[in-house]
């Protein structure tokens, strides 16, 4: 089991065209993969109360060699 963090963004658009990423929530979980790490932090949080258009999924696990892995939602 490793540990990792999964992070939900919302991407906000700004007036001069540029965009950034706003961290809405973060979850630290111990999970078989960075796949079961997200099934388990989606299962925690409500849909209606999140508009996160992006999702970050990264091994923490002390022994990780700052592997991340991502994935877009």
């Amino acid at each position: 089991m490793s540990k990792f963090r999964v992070s939900f963004y919302k991407t906000l658009r700004h007036a001069n065209g540029h965009s950034s990423k706003h961290l809405l929530r973060q979850l630290d979980l111990t999970s078989d993969s960075p796949s079961g790490a997200l099934v388990a932090a989606e299962q925690l949080i409500d849909p209606r109360d999140s508009e996160a258009d992006c999702v970050e999924v990264v091994n923490i696990s002390p022994a990780s060699h700052g592997d991340a892995n991502a994935a877009s939602a």
